[in-house]
């Protein structure tokens, strides 16, 4: 039974449908209202479980403007046109129609089609029909056709108004509208309920939302509200929501707060353009967390120098990205194995995935499993191993399973300071492991091997701190570039860009000279002294043995360059047991 309210603008339609049989599957009860009375009726009338609601010409737009069931409009059919025309048909007074242009269009046609003399003045808003009437008056018409509003201005006026009645023909159409809007209705809410379902049954931790951010669907627990807050509060959210919604494709995003760190997907909804998808990952703050980094939009750094080395770099790059295999990178510490690992993943990718960085010096097994939560999240990316060499055995174990069971969309790159196939050789490293990781490789040369490519870089170091701290040294000499080419740079990068930001800072005009160059000649020289001079100072002697050896071992490591196979000639051990006292800390 369709529960339905008739909310009539006048008398006479009640006294009508009272009259007429109506549909055996309609409960309908019948109130006599217009305009602001009606909606008042109409608003109590949703709250007492009525299906629809039937209503005619203004008071119906007024009551489907401010409530959520259906409005079914009872319009004015020819039928009705035709009687009230035959009702002054033998006037000899002006006849004027005052109506909206539904009303106007059909009664224009019919006008026309009979011969009568009416004429047709169309509203746009009720607000306009007393103007229009004073107006009509003016002009000396002494009838005037229209709905409620109209006829009940015109009396005000002292103008004869004829009512367009509704007869049972566009009452009874008006029904079986109902019944459409009912059956159309129902289904649409069975629908939405098994749709629910679903959502209900899908993985957790998703919730969407509008363009501007308001909340439609979440099937997240109670317990994720403080972090739902968090990423509602997000300052960029609208910005990432409406780019979204603009481009229609995923992105990823990660936020830092003081209690978690929350990964989540931000994706467009293929069967409603107006909603967008959260997925979230939400973790404690932990330290040993932080061991695992998601970077959601790989920025392209471009592979500096002029060198054949250079040009060699870029094309591997290339090649590499191009593959589906696993990838290690080595090379001594600050050459530049990062910058490669996501030059491959930006060449293959772009930034629709994000990346993985993974410190094996500190992950551990809680890090472990939050690498495996990350991996089934993002389903595609990239996962860089840094610092894989210094993954102790256990660890390196665990890793190769993980390693195994990564699907094939994602691209595995690992970065070392040492040789692996030594560290391999002296079982220092898991050999499944090994093969897992090392189906391509590739070396990075030091700085000191590729001293052509100094001028490229210094070029671009100042360039980068031009644009992000106001730097205004442009430049540097010629002669000065020669004079650093004669450093060792045993740092690397890293130190080439520390001393380039340094140089740049205490240069007193545009271009880094001589002069500052060799002022850190000096200092430089200084300092080697000192530290050779003083080195046996630098070992503390207070506190056990085993205390004294691991000073003596740590500050000969860091001597060589954390080059394990340097050291252990240098101490005079084999690398096996020097990787064990290096790890017994």
């Amino acid at each position: 039974m369709i529960k339905t309210m008739l909310i009539a603008p006048y008398s006479g339609m009640a006294e009508s449908v009272k009259q007429i049989k109506l549909p055996d599957d309609f409960h309908v009860d019948i109130e006599v209202a217009n305009l602001e009375d009606a909606l008042q009726l109409a608003n109590s009338v949703e709250d007492q479980g009525y299906d629809l609601i039937i209503s005619r010409g203004g008071t119906a737009a007024m009551i489907q403007e401010k409530v959520s069931i259906p409005v079914i409009h009872i319009d004015i059919s020819g039928y009705d046109m035709l009687r009230v025309f035959t009702l002054i048909q033998d006037t000899h007074h002006r006849v004027a129609l005052v109506g909206f242009e539904n009303i106007c269009r059909g009664a224009k046609t019919l006008s026309s089609i009979l011969e009568y003399e009416i004429e047709m003045f169309t509203i746009s808003h009720r607000n306009q029909v007393r103007s229009q009437l004073e107006e009509l008056k003016r002009l000396g018409y002494n009838i005037v056709i229209g709905d409620v509003v109209t006829v009940e201005e015109a009396q005000k006026l002292g103008i004869r108004g004829i009512l367009i009645t509704s007869g049972k023909e566009a009452i009874l159409d008006a029904f079986d509208e109902g019944r459409r809007q009912y059956q159309l209705l129902k289904r649409a809410h069975a629908r939405v309920s098994r749709y629910h379902r679903i959502l209900q049954s899908i993985p957790p931790n998703i919730f969407l939302v509008n363009k501007d951010c308001e909340i439609e669907f979440s099937n997240l627990s109670s317990e994720y509200d403080e972090i739902t807050n968090e990423i509602i509060e997000y300052k960029q959210i609208n910005q990432l929501v409406l780019k979204v919604l603009k481009e229609k494709k995923p992105y990823w995003e990660s936020i830092e707060t003081q209690k978690y760190n929350i990964d989540m997907q931000i994706f467009p909804i293929k069967q409603d353009d107006s909603l967008i998808g959260i997925y979230v990952q939400a973790l404690k703050r932990i330290e040993n967390i932080s061991s695992v980094v998601m970077i959601s939009r790989v920025i392209h750094i471009p592979i500096i120098g002029d060198s054949p080395y250079s040009e060699t770099v870029r094309e591997t790059v290339n090649q590499f990205a191009k593959a589906n295999e696993s990838i290690l990178i080595s090379g001594e510490q600050a050459t530049g194995k990062m910058t490669i690992a996501k030059a491959i993943h930006f060449t293959k990718f772009g930034q629709d995935n994000p990346m993985l960085v993974v410190d094996c010096s500190s992950i551990n097994q809680e890090g472990i499993q939050n690498l495996v939560e990350k991996v089934q999240m993002i389903q595609q990316g990239t996962i860089i191993f840094r610092k894989i060499d210094h993954l102790p055995l256990q660890e390196q174990e665990q890793l190769c399973n993980l390693v195994q069971n990564t699907p094939n969309s994602f691209q595995i790159i690992s970065l070392s300071e040492q040789n692996l196939e030594s560290m391999l050789q002296d079982q220092l490293f898991n050999s499944d492991l090994y093969h897992l990781i090392s189906a391509l490789s590739f070396y990075t040369k030091p700085l000191r091997e590729r001293k052509e490519d100094i001028a490229a870089f210094i070029s671009y170091f100042l360039s980068e701190f031009h644009t992000h701290s106001g730097n205004e040294t442009l430049g540097i000499r010629k002669t000065s570039i020669d004079m650093l080419k004669e450093f060792e740079w045993n740092g690397n990068l890293g130190e080439l860009k520390s001393r380039v930001k340094e140089l740049s800072i205490k240069a007193t005009g545009y271009y880094i000279n001589e002069d500052h160059i060799h002022e850190l000649s000096v200092r430089k020289d200084k300092q080697k002294k000192n530290e050779f001079m003083n080195r046996d100072n630098l070992i503390s002697i207070k506190g056990t043995l085993e205390e004294i050896e691991q000073q003596i071992i740590r500050k000969v490591y860091e001597e060589e360059n954390r080059n394990q196979t340097k050291t252990a000639k240098r101490l005079g051990i084999n690398r096996t047991t020097l990787w064990r006292k290096l790890n017994n800390t």
